[in-house]
């Protein structure tokens, strides 16, 4: 029997079924529920349903037991059989998805399962084992929905991906000839619907009304990377820079950027950035700009999440990128303890399956100290501190008067040099500070 191994699955941003994968997460790790589920009443061939319930016979002749309704094969072998619960895949290969329909009714009592449809997890992360997840519903059946799963492996880390196109439907009426072709949607959570004259989700009970829903995944083993920048402006102009120098109390912008540079898909990005101390995040400024979101400043994101857990960003595939930007006001010259240029360093990270990268946008500031801002002192303060100077100036005055003595002698005698070599003397070089700011 196989076992059910679920992850975590972030849900923002994304059509996978995932939603009802993860509604099923704590069910599976805390009781070790088998690969197909709910537990339901079962049936024989020679004892069928007395109510419209699918997949729940234990000895179908032609199948087995139904409840392993989801099988997996090599798309490349033609003949009959060799599907399986669990398969070692290889590098480039097409296999197969079958998943059995078979409303267990009675023929007698006529009963019609009604808007029956299919809805598959295929899941595009990268890893050595990836479980495929199959769900079939339909609005008056016994359970509404049941769920099977069909495992894949391999010693190398492998991503899956659905072949579009390749899904259809075949039954007593179209046994062959590529059957009734079913929708792309079968890989959503809305699930694509099936039937038997037509794919209008109307099953009728009894085996001559079954069929067999198959769609082609694509296993390539690829290298998963992507690159990630952050970058800050003064909010109102148009051009982003690794560091700027902004005024206490002004507002700017920060952006981080992110771009699958690698061959495999990454899904569930999440953005997170870590504002410096005193800076405050403007409320609902962030937006996501990506080709699902291409247009003006793209997405608005409603959350705050940003600057607390971060937000998921949603699937990307190589070359597809994000922008993820929101705005922010720098703390007021009389929040800052220390006075002179202080620096802001903010830090954006990308968080992916395949690991995270952090990047920093640094904001400097100055705050001005003058003479009123200096510390104050009482009398005795004053007293002790004017004695302190008139003994300080004592001796300076008796400091330079030896300096100018012992300056006078080291003058003459490098008067007396500089005749006998014919070389005036040379100053030390003045050392020059250049400040260098990068920029895009």
């Amino acid at each position: 029997m196989k076992t059910t191994i679920y992850s975590t699955i972030r849900t923002f941003l994304t059509s996978r079924v995932s939603i009802v994968v993860a509604a099923f997460v704590a069910l599976a790790v805390t009781t070790g529920v088998s690969a197909y589920g709910p537990e339901r009443e079962t049936f024989t061939t020679q004892n069928a349903a007395p109510y419209i319930t699918f997949n729940s016979i234990t000895n179908n002749g032609q199948y087995g037991d139904e409840r392993n309704f989801m099988l997996v094969k090599d798309a490349s072998i033609t003949t009959k059989g060799d599907w399986k619960d669990e398969i070692a895949v290889e590098d480039g290969k097409e296999y197969l998805v079958r998943i059995l329909v078979h409303n267990n009714a009675k023929p007698q009592l006529n009963l019609t399962a009604t808007n029956t449809r299919i809805a598959v997890n295929v899941p595009t992360n990268l890893s050595n084992k990836i479980t495929l997840d199959a769900f079939l519903r339909a609005d008056n059946a016994k359970p509404k929905e049941i769920w099977d799963n069909a495992v894949m492996t391999s010693d190398k880390k492998f991503n899956v991906a659905y072949v579009a196109g390749s899904a259809y439907y075949v039954n007593q009426l179209k046994p062959t000839g590529g059957g009734f072709t079913l929708s792309d949607s079968i890989v959503t959570n809305g699930g694509a619907l099936v039937g038997y004259e037509s794919m209008d989700g109307n099953v009728p009970g009894c085996f001559e009304y079954s069929g067999y829903a198959i769609f082609k995944v694509k296993v390539t083993m690829n290298t998963p990377n992507f690159t990630m920048h952050k970058k800050v402006r003064l909010h109102g102009t148009d051009k982003w820079h690794d560091a700027i120098t902004a005024q206490p109390g002004q507002k700017v912008d920060y952006q981080i950027y992110y771009e699958n540079t690698g061959e495999a898909n990454q899904d569930d990005v999440v953005a997170i950035d870590k504002l410096p101390q005193g800076v405050t995040y403007k409320k609902g400024s962030t937006t996501l700009r990506n080709a699902s979101n291409a247009d003006g400043d793209g997405l608005a994101i409603t959350s705050n999440d940003l600057v607390t857990k971060g937000i998921n960003i949603g699937n990307y595939a190589p070359v597809s990128n994000a922008y993820v930007r929101f705005t922010a006001t720098l703390p007021e010259a009389a929040q800052l303890e220390a006075c002179g240029a202080i620096k802001l360093v903010n830090t954006g990270t990308i968080v992916t399956q395949n690991g995270e990268k952090s990047d920093v946008a640094t904001v400097t500031i100055t705050k001005e100290c003058g003479v009123d801002e200096l510390p104050q002192t009482g009398p005795i303060e004053v007293i002790a501190g004017l004695a302190g100077v008139a003994a300080i100036t004592f001796g300076a005055v008796y400091y330079f008067k030896s300096r100018r003595e012992l300056d006078k002698a080291v003058l003459d005698a490098q008067t007396h040099t500089h005749v006998k070599t014919g070389k005036a003397p040379i100053d030390p070089p003045v050392a020059h500070e250049h400040e260098h700011k990068s920029e895009e």
